[in-house]
C-alpha cells in the first residue's frame, strides 16, 4: 500500500504542475527577458535625449593673419610679423615696450644701390614696426646722427650694430641687406640683441623687381641748394620749407607777408589823403603832410621786403642740401597711412 500511495502523491504534484501557466512561473528564463527589455528602452531613451541636443559647432583653427595688400606690403608685414614675435620674446623691456632701432639695409649689387634699396626696405620696414603697440623705436634723428658719424669715420655700421644699439638705448637691433636674384629682390633682416651681440632670428623674403623699381621712383626727392633757393625767390619762406626747416619758413613767411600788408595798406592810406588835398579846401590843407608820411612808410616796408627777399634766398641756399631724400608720403599705395611722417636723407 505504501508504494501504491507514494505513487499517487507524486502524480497529484505533477498535474498540479502542469496545470499552471507560464505567467504563474517567471523563471529564470522569463526574468532575463525583462531585463532585455527594460535596458532596450533606457537605451533608447537616451538617444532620443542626445538626438534632442544640437551638437556643438566645430571650430577650426585660424591660422596667423596674412598681411594685406600688393606683394610689397604683404612682403615688408611677413617680416615685420617675425621681427615683432622675437623683439617680444625678450625678457628684458622699458616701461612695457621693447625698444629697438632699425638700421639702414645695405645694398649689395649695383642695381639695388641705385635705387636706394637698401634705405628704402629699412624705412617701409621700421614704418611697419611702428604699428606694434609693444615695440618702441629709437627716434630717427638720432639714429641718423649716429649713422652719419660712424661713417664719417669710416667705421662698419653692420659689425659694430651691437654697439650702436648700446648707444641709442636700444635692447634690439635690426640689420639688413637688398640684393637682386633673377627677376626679384631678395630682401634679408636680421635681429642682433645688444646686450650679447647675438643673431636672434633671421628672416627674408623675395620683391618682384617691377614693383621695387616703381616704389623707388615714386618715394625718392631729389633736393639740391638751387631748387631751395629758386623757391624762396618766388616766395620767401618756400625754400625753407623745402628744405625742411618749417620754423624759418614760417618766419620769413610770415615777415614778408606782415611787410607786404603793410606797404599795401600806408600807400592806400597815402593816396586817400593826397586825393582829399588836391581838393584844395580848407579843411583838407593839412592832409599833405599825412600823406606824405603814409608814402614814406611805404617806401620803408618796401624796402624791408626786399631785404626780407633776400636774406631769405641766401639763407635757402646756404642751409639747403644737394640730396635724395625718401618721402613715404608719396607712395600711399605702399605706405598708406602708416608711414605718414617717416622720411629720411641720405
Amino acid at each position: 500500500m505504501r508504494p501504491i500511495t507514494s505513487l499517487l502523491v507524486l502524480s497529484l504534484c505533477a498535474g498540479s504542475a502542469l496545470a499552471q501557466t507560464p505567467s504563474q512561473i517567471p523563471g529564470k528564463i522569463g526574468q532575463r527577458a525583462k531585463n532585455a527589455a527594460g535596458a532596450a528602452a533606457a537605451a533608447a531613451g537616451e538617444a532620443a535625449v542626445e538626438a534632442a541636443i544640437p551638437a556643438a559647432p566645430v571650430v577650426a583653427a585660424r591660422p596667423a593673419a596674412e598681411p594685406s595688400g600688393n606683394p610689397i606690403q604683404r612682403g615688408v608685414g611677413r617680416l615685420a610679423q617675425q621681427i615683432a614675435q622675437t623683439v617680444g620674446g625678450q625678457q628684458d623691456a622699458v616701461d612695457g615696450f621693447k625698444r629697438i632701432a632699425v638700421l639702414p639695409f645695405d645694398a649689395i649689387d649695383d642695381t639695388a644701390r641705385e635705387l636706394k634699396l637698401g634705405r628704402i626696405s629699412s624705412e617701409l620696414l621700421g614704418s611697419r614696426l611702428a604699428l606694434d603697440p609693444a615695440i618702441l623705436q629709437v627716434e630717427r634723428s638720432r639714429l641718423d646722427a649716429l649713422v652719419e658719424e660712424l661713417e664719417r669715420q669710416k667705421k662698419d655700421v653692420a659689425k659694430g650694430a651691437a654697439s650702436v644699439g648700446r648707444l641709442l638705448g636700444a635692447s634690439s637691433v635690426v640689420l639688413g641687406s637688398v640684393s637682386t636674384v633673377g627677376s626679384d629682390f631678395v630682401v634679408a633682416a636680421r635681429v642682433v640683441d645688444t646686450r650679447t651681440g647675438r643673431i636672434l632670428t633671421a628672416a627674408d623674403q623675395n620683391f618682384p623687381r617691377a614693383g621695387m623699381v616703381a616704389l623707388s621712383k615714386d618715394v625718392i626727392e631729389v633736393k639740391s641748394k638751387g631748387g631751395a633757393a629758386a623757391r624762396s625767390a618766388a616766395l620767401p619762406g618756400w625754400g625753407q620749407l623745402y628744405n625742411g626747416d618749417t620754423a624759418r619758413g614760417v618766419t620769413y613767411l610770415a615777415l614778408f607777408g606782415g611787410l607786404a600788408a603793410g606797404a599795401i595798406t600806408s600807400a592806400v592810406l597815402g593816396k586817400t589823403a593826397a586825393d582829399e588835398y588836391n581838393e584844395n579846401r580848407a579843411d583838407t590843407v593839412d592832409r599833405r603832410e599825412d600823406a606824405n608820411a603814409h608814402f614814406e612808410r611805404t617806401n620803408w616796408m618796401l624796402a624791408g621786403l626786399g631785404a626780407v627777399w633776400l636774406v631769405s634766398v641766401v639763407d635757402a641756399y646756404v642751409t639747403g642740401v644737394d640730396a635724395e631724400t625718401i618721402n613715404l608720403d608719396l607712395a600711399p599705395a605702399v605706405g598708406g597711412g602708416a608711414t605718414a611722417g617717416l622720411s629720411g636723407t641720405f
